[in-house]
């Protein structure tokens, strides 16, 4: 029942560490032998690198491993020298969009599709989704693994009902569902929710009425002052966000009641993080980029994979009882973040300046960041405003100055409904430079 969270597999999530430890060794040497032996890739980038899986002992070692990027599998697509199995053990094929350039291709085998399934459905559990609970699925359906892998999670593994509503259907029909079928939970990126409750507003349907009890998020990060929102309107308990990449399996998180992090599933995942620009590994605390090496997965394992997340590690004590190590929610990527007068910035940073200036604490924005001919860089932020009034627009810098003092970013009031809106990942950051 939806409201009383509990745990999946006990004894995987509230593994002693010591016991966690061990296995993620055991199976760290596995999967290096395994890469070594059957991935092209890998056994170029070993061999560069003058190193043999017998130098990988323990996750101590995984310094001394290259690390993956998105070019290494884009320079091999579709899947060049990166197949760990014969293809006619392949099940499925995910792909990335591939908006920034070719995109990267996640191949799964039987096993891996339940291992991905198992991770989603501990994501339900964490929320309280069983039997007898109604999903309304607006996550999308397709190359992008959202939908496809949630669904049998939450009806096979969980025994819920599923709305299959992908992320196609308008906010307007999507609110007739809701008022219709009464679902227990709606699943959907932050984004598309926040256009579903603007809709809502102009049909003046109250969605705190509609009898959702928790909503889950995923596929981008958002802020505090967005989960809130979104909680407040659906006067539910708000989960989120699940974090996964496509490359990767692709879900390895789970936010737990205690809504301190998300538990990494530690068991066929290990974290790092490390300093973007050097590549040091840093410890728990210390921000820097996520990157995964993947224990488990069979089609196509993954070793040091750099993530271009920006969040760091929680190794303290859970009171939930989960055991596994924590990630922060992610606080932006090093390729959306940008430099402006030396300042870095974040859309998710920018999101959370708007949300708490009552006047557009509502409002879609966009960031448009320009080089002038002396090389000066700046950044306009696009705000939607019901009156664009020269106070609003004063009211905004300032908040702006205070939040990236130096920055100087400028403020653009706009018209309602005239900037984009994303039913998939939000895409605010229009860079126009030419670097």
């Amino acid at each position: 029942m939806v409201g009383q969270p509990y745990m999946l597999d006990p004894m995987v999530e509230a593994m002693p560490r010591d016991q966690l430890q061990d296995l993620q060794d055991q199976r760290l040497r596995r999967a290096v032998r395994r890469c070594y032996d059957r991935v092209e890739m890998y056994r170029e980038k070993f061999d560069e690198a003058g190193i043999t899986p017998d130098d990988i002992k323990s996750t101590a070692d995984l310094p001394k491993l290259p690390l993956t990027t998105k070019d290494d599998l884009r320079a091999r697509f579709p899947l060049r020298g990166l197949l760990a199995v014969p293809r006619g053990q392949v099940i499925r094929y995910h792909m990335t969009t591939g908006t920034t350039g070719k995109p990267t291709v996640s191949p799964l085998t039987r096993d891996d599709v339940f291992r991905a399934e198992t991770a989603l459905a501990r994501c339900g559990a964490a929320i309280g989704i069983g039997s007898g609970d109604v999903v309304q699925m607006m996550f999308g359906y397709g190359l992008f693994a959202g939908s496809v892998l949630c669904q049998p999670a939450f009806e096979k593994i969980l025994g819920a009902a599923v709305i299959p509503a992908g992320a196609a259907l308008p906010s307007a029909t999507q609110l007739d569902i809701m008022h219709d079928f009464r679902p227990d939970v709606v699943a959907a990126t932050p984004s598309f929710l926040l256009h579903v409750i603007e809709v809502a507003k102009d049909k003046g349907i109250e969605l705190n009425r509609l009898g959702v009890k928790g909503v889950l998020t995923g596929a981008e990060p958002s802020s505090e002052e967005t989960r809130l929102k979104i909680a407040v309107a659906f006067g539910a308990v708000i989960y989120g966000d699940i974090y996964g990449m496509c490359e990767l399996g692709p879900h390895f998180c789970v936010e737990c009641p205690e809504h301190r992090g998300l538990h990494f599933n530690e068991e066929a995942f290990i974290p790092e993080i490390i300093d973007p620009d050097t590549g040091e590994s840093l410890g728990p605390g210390e921000k820097g980029m996520l990157v995964i090496t993947c224990l488990l997965k069979e089609a196509m394992p993954i070793l040091r994979y750099q993530t271009k997340d920006i969040t760091y590690l929680d190794d303290s004590p859970c009171v939930c009882g989960r055991t596994h190590t924590r990630i922060q929610r992610i606080m932006g990527r090093t390729d959306d973040m940008v430099k402006v007068k030396g300042v870095q910035i974040f859309p998710s940073q920018v999101e959370a300046v708007i949300r708490n200036v009552a006047e557009v604490k509502d409002s879609e924005f966009q960031m448009l960041v320009d080089r002038s001919r002396a090389a000066v860089d700046s950044m306009t932020v696009k705000v939607e405003a019901q009156e664009k009034t020269p106070e609003l627009k004063q009211k905004l810098q300032d908040e702006f100055q205070r939040a990236f003092l130096g920055a100087h970013l400028k403020v653009e009031l706009v018209d309602l409904g005239s900037l984009p809106r994303f039913s998939h990942k939000a895409q605010r950051l229009v860079d126009t430079r030419q670097l």
